[in-house]
């Protein structure tokens, strides 16, 4: 008996409307059917493959030798059960699969990078929530152009704002409430770091009505000669410190020290008293700043943290703190 010769036929399978088309064999249209995923390398090879239409520039610009895009497209192809690409000696064509597998490759690629760019910059902390422990003085004169700085540089990042006073900044960040601080006479240790933004000269705060407050400018030994009123050490303590240092050789005929801190606002202030601030300090409402021409204390505010455990995000809140201080020439 005879048997007829067996004769290779392309396997056929039906489409959505019932027609029969030729296709893969069967055992690898399988592969989609068990859920073999797609890879983000074997995508970006299809991307590049479909923008250049050559498989030596496309290997060229993967930086791959012709052999393994070859195999990545063929093994794309087995994964989907369809042809992507009809290539000849001459050129290579999309099929119509083909196009829609580059219009969703292009935005899984894309979601990709973000999604990997997003993940960095949490690690970062670039990410999430900066709490920001801020001094009075600190908060009108550094806060306001550092804040610009860090939406500029650090837009993913949400800075939640804690008015405290003097020395409680640093309480703050050392008990891990705040990440960083911005404060007037920062400590130079208690486990602290800080980064110097700006310093500022003294100037006499005075009422409207007070002798002296019509001066250009005012001495010491002039102001000695009225009380001084002063916030609790307590408070501030470098800053308070800095002030009495002022008045070393010239003692003010009263000093007095309010029950707690306000500003230039000290409840404690008559017609007859004065206090020292920076020069940045707001003051507004019936009182007036005048320099003081021979006040050789200077008020430095900085950012500070913790020593032993700085936030993620600290080298690009230095950045922008370094930012801010050059567009306002501080320092």
């Amino acid at each position: 008996m005879t048997h007829a010769p067996t004769v290779c036929r392309p396997e056929y399978l039906k489409n959505a409307r019932g027609e029969q088309e030729a296709g893969l064999p069967t055992s690898e249209r399988e592969l989609t059917r068990n859920g073999t995923p797609l890879e983000l390398r074997e995508l970006r090879y299809f991307t590049v493959l479909c923008e250049e239409l050559h498989f030596g520039r496309a290997a060229e610009r993967l930086h791959i030798s012709q052999s393994p895009l070859s195999q990545a497209i063929a093994q794309l192809e087995r994964k989907l059960g369809t042809r992507l690409l009809d290539r000849s000696s001459r050129h290579v064509q999309l099929t119509a699969a083909g196009s829609v597998l580059l219009h969703h490759a292009r935005r899984l690629l894309v979601e990709a990078e973000d999604a990997a760019g997003a993940t960095r910059r949490a690690a970062a902390g670039e990410l999430g929530v900066l709490r920001i422990a801020v001094g009075l003085v600190a908060r009108d004169a550094v806060l306001p152009p550092l804040r610009h700085s860090l939406d500029e540089r650090l837009p993913g990042l949400t800075i939640e704002v804690m008015d405290l006073a003097g020395d409680d900044v640093v309480d703050a960040v050392m008990r891990g409430a705040a990440d960083v601080g911005l404060m007037l006479c920062a400590p130079t240790d208690n486990g602290i770091d800080r980064r110097l933004l700006r310093r500022d000269a003294p100037v006499a705060v005075l009422r409207s009505s007070h002798p002296l407050a019509r001066s250009e400018s005012l001495t010491v030994a002039e102001l000695a000669e009225h009380t001084l009123v002063l916030w609790p050490r307590n408070v501030s303590k470098a800053a308070h410190d800095a002030v009495l240092g002022m008045f070393d050789e010239h003692r003010p005929a009263a000093t007095r020290v309010t029950e707690g801190h306000s500003g230039a606002s000290w409840h404690a202030m008559h017609a007859d008293g004065f206090a020292v601030v920076p020069a940045s300090a707001a003051v507004g409402g019936d009182y007036v700043t005048v320099p003081i021409s021979d006040g050789d204390a200077e008020f430095q505010m900085a950012l500070v943290w913790s020593r032993e455990t700085p936030p993620p995000v600290l080298p690009g809140v230095l950045e922008a703190a370094d930012a801010a201080v050059a567009e306002n020439g501080w320092r």
